[in-house]
């Protein structure tokens, strides 16, 4: 029998058809599917990412006015704060014009411009300076850099008595200029600046002050801060407050300050709460270098409020605190100040602040500013009838210590009378 005349019945028709049909799919998949298998999944996966980025542009779109609304927002914002922090000085040319020494007796051996350095979001521009003079047109010089409209730092300090002579001495330093520019919105970024500057500003030995030079007038050593003397009580009389306590009285009018030309600096300290009345405090002596020192001991070179020494313990949500100076402030009495002379012999700051039991019920709040040398270590709210906030700073070199205090509204309470306390505040020797 020949296969071509073999006579294939209908079951075996359909079988072959299927088979043929197999073969003609797996042909198919493996031969031309499977090879544009991988090229289909690609341009698909491309489509799937173009059609996200188009939906992303068109959300843009919708949004860029409340962007362009913002970014101009934020501008103004910074341009305030910069203008609000005094920084008013642009450009090198300008900060260069400005760092010209005013004292003749000080020589500026050299103003090195360093490479330009990239401190997000600001640029930095390094100027290493040597100059050379009497120590006192130094020390200015540098204060007056410190103090420019611009935002600088100055580190690297090293201060060297000139060979050969007893009154002149040579510094070099590192001072940096942050270039704000004019479209910088990050008002944040002041927070670069150090608290403070890790290098020694005390002359060196052998260095005095040439006949003449910084001589500056000093108050006369008879009149105590706050305007009182040690053998004058204060004009004003004391008001109660809510609490039944007496609140220490306002300040006299300010003694006018005497020049003089001779003597020891003026021997402040702070004065003392007696009987309800403000007296003057003892002359300024030396604390113990073996012991921590109290706040109330330390030489006191500003004393606006006035603050005092209170003549019983304060009390604090419930905690009494035998060494407290205490200030008062109100809506009308807003402000004070206290400054006093650390010297760089202290490396720590330890104690408590907060506001006095007596006035719990007060709707008043304050707002405590700590700055060492001008620059800010601690700012926060002190509120009536809550824990006080237990402050630890360091103090390493720091020549001089100010406490800022403010008054604000609080949102619900009695009478605007505040008792504000530094509450067994210790400054910790430096070893």
């Amino acid at each position: 029998m020949k296969l071509w005349s073999y006579q294939f019945s209908r079951r075996e028709k359909v079988l072959l058809a299927l088979l043929a049909a197999l073969v003609s799919v797996f042909y198919a998949y493996k031969i031309v599917w499977g090879q544009q298998l991988a090229a289909y999944r690609q341009l698909k996966n491309q489509l799937q990412v173009s059609q996200e980025r188009l939906i992303a542009a068109r959300q843009a779109t919708t949004l860029a006015p409340e962007l362009a609304r913002q970014a101009g927002q934020a501008e103004g914002e910074w341009e305030a704060t910069r203008l609000r922090l005094g920084f008013t000085l642009r450009g090198t040319a300008a900060f260069l014009a400005a760092a010209q020494p005013e004292d003749k007796s000080l020589q500026i051996l050299s103003f090195q411009p360093r490479p330009v350095e990239k401190r997000e979001p600001f640029s930095v521009y390094p100027y290493a300076v040597s100059v050379s003079g009497p120590y006192p047109a130094v020390r200015d010089y540098l204060a007056r850099l410190e103090s420019l409209p611009a935002l600088t730092i100055i580190h690297n300090l090293k201060i060297a008595s000139r060979p050969g002579s007893s009154t002149l001495v040579e510094a070099s330093f590192v001072i940096d200029l942050y270039n704000l520019g004019d479209r910088v919105a990050a008002p944040a970024a002041v927070a670069l600046v150090p608290t403070g500057r890790a290098d020694d500003f005390n002359p060196p030995a052998g260095v005095v002050n040439p006949p003449g030079a910084g001589e500056k007038p000093v108050v006369n050593p008879a009149a105590v801060p706050g305007g009182m003397t040690s053998d004058a009580p204060p004009a004003a009389t004391s008001t109660a407050g809510p609490a039944g306590r007496t609140r220490p009285p306002d300040p006299a009018p300010q003694v006018p300050a005497t020049p003089v030309t001779t003597g020891p600096p003026p021997a402040y300290t702070l004065p003392r709460l007696v009987a309800g009345r403000l007296v003057a405090g003892p002359a300024y002596k030396d604390p113990p270098a073996d012991r921590a020192t109290w706040l109330g001991e330390l030489r006191v070179l500003r004393n606006a409020g006035p603050f005092f020494l209170l003549d019983r313990p304060a009390a604090l949500a419930g905690a009494p605190y035998e060494h407290s100076v205490g200030v008062n402030l109100s809506k009308e009495q807003a402000r004070s100040e206290l400054r006093v002379d650390l010297g760089g012999r202290y490396t720590r700051l330890q104690g408590y602040a907060g506001i006095d039991d007596s006035f719990a019920s007060s709707r008043g709040k304050a707002v405590l500013t700590i700055l060492a040398d001008e620059r800010q270590l601690y700012q926060g709210p002190l509120l009536a009838g809550h824990y006080p906030p237990y402050l630890e700073l360091p103090l390493a070199r720091v020549q001089q210590l100010t406490f800022s205090l403010e008054w604000q509204e609080d949102a619900t309470g009695e009478g605007d009378q505040l008792l504000v306390i530094l509450a067994d505040l210790h400054f910790s020797p430096d070893p």
